[in-house]
């Protein structure tokens, strides 16, 4: 099987049919989660030939990987006699976010290599989080070399748009991963923010007793993924607590200086705040370093999102209280595995949640494979 004639059939397979239109906040709205998918018409793991485009196209429901990975089963037998070089092109590796990210595919790489597949994985980013035309930089470069596919995570909603649209009329298969393009409509393994904001809208909550003052502290305004959190959070404390007041949301964009100087002013016009929400642990941390300044801590709970190994300890340590662990070094390890079972001829659901959870003092002992209930990969026979 010639590799880039795969390539180039698998692309059209995976962006046909669709429904959604590019530049739309989501590919396809939460409400619409289901565990359904296509049935495939053939055995696709028995063949050494590419599938016809319409049995490997995608379905357009939005899934839960947790609720689909029983019914994927084993990685299909006919990855065993395949290359896989897949490219990833992430945020800046500086956060500790995009470095799990970074290590959970490398991870990914390593096990199915165990299993007897020929997989590597090659992940780039740019030199920091606000550097659109970096990353743009590394992903024409990826797009330019021997990739059989590309992850990729925008560092905004369209900074990736022509350099994503360049590797398409290349043929080359692509999958998101944490973070989406406006304007392009791919496959993607992504946080389910809506779900993210509302767990910790949730949470939040309870610990104050349904009542009082709280904040928000956003992330990177043109990411899709801070404006949702932020969104939703503030939308979901609206319409199901009515005795909460958002009293600020302020953008501190990902940044952890930042966040503790928007965090200070915010405490301080706002004494009676009980909580701030951060849209990344990154920023929380920093939030929590104002808290301590003002020595409120244990008077005004920060909550963050992401599971960072610092947010984890901290918890543990008795002072961050809570994160929205999006688990990014598994994440990514589902996005390696879906495009090699695509690759491999499997029909895969087109739109996937990642797995999330809380993590506060009730659980953060458990290990991050005991909250998911990880069990990594297998090859069917």
């Amino acid at each position: 099987m010639k590799k880039k004639a795969l390539a180039a059939l698998l692309a059209c397979a995976m962006t046909a049919g669709l429904l959604a239109g590019c530049g739309s906040k989501e590919a396809a709205p939460a409400e619409t989660t289901t565990t359904e998918t296509t049935e495939a018409t053939d055995d696709a793991a028995a063949k050494e030939e590419a599938p016809a485009a319409e049995e490997t196209a995608a379905t357009t429901e939005v899934v839960k990987y947790n609720d689909i990975k029983d019914e994927l089963g084993g990685i299909p037998a006919a990855a065993k006699d395949m290359k896989f070089n897949i490219g990833f092109c992430g945020k800046a590796f500086e956060n500790e976010f995009w470095r799990m990210e970074k290590e959970g595919s490398e991870a990914a790489a390593k096990a199915l290599q165990e299993l007897g597949l020929d997989v590597t994985v090659t992940a780039q980013a740019a030199s920091g989080e606000s550097d659109v035309q970096g990353q743009e930089t590394v992903m024409k470069a990826m797009s330019n070399g021997d990739y059989d596919a590309i992850m990729v995570a925008p560092i905004s909603d369209s900074n990736l748009t022509a350099a994503i649209e360049a590797a398409q009329e290349k043929g080359i298969p692509m999958s998101y991963c944490n973070d989406k393009d406006a304007n392009v409509d791919l496959p993607s393994v992504v946080a389910d923010h809506k779900d993210t904001a509302e767990l910790a809208a949730k949470w939040i909550a309870e610990k104050i007793g349904e009542e009082g003052q709280v904040a928000v502290v956003q992330g990177l305004p043109t990411a899709e993924a801070a404006r949702l959190r932020t969104d939703c959070f503030v939308d979901y404390m609206t319409a199901n607590y009515p005795n909460i007041e958002v009293v600020a949301q302020q953008n501190a964009d990902w940044d952890r200086t930042k966040a503790k100087d928007v965090a200070t002013t915010i405490l301080k016009a706002n004494p009676d705040v009980k909580a701030i929400y951060a849209n990344n642990d990154t920023m929380a941390m920093g939030v929590l370093e104002a808290v301590k300044e003002l020595n409120l801590l244990g008077k005004v709970l920060v909550v963050g999102t992401d599971g960072t190994t610092e947010a984890l300890e901290s918890i543990k340590a008795g002072e961050l209280s809570a994160t929205i662990n999006d688990f990014p070094y598994y994440q990514s390890q589902v996005v390696v595995e879906m495009l090699v079972r695509t690759l491999a001829g499997q029909e895969v659901p087109k739109y996937i949640y990642s797995p999330h959870a809380v993590v506060d003092a009730d659980n953060c002992n458990q290990s991050n494979e005991e909250i998911l209930g990880w069990t990594g990969f297998t090859l069917a026979e």
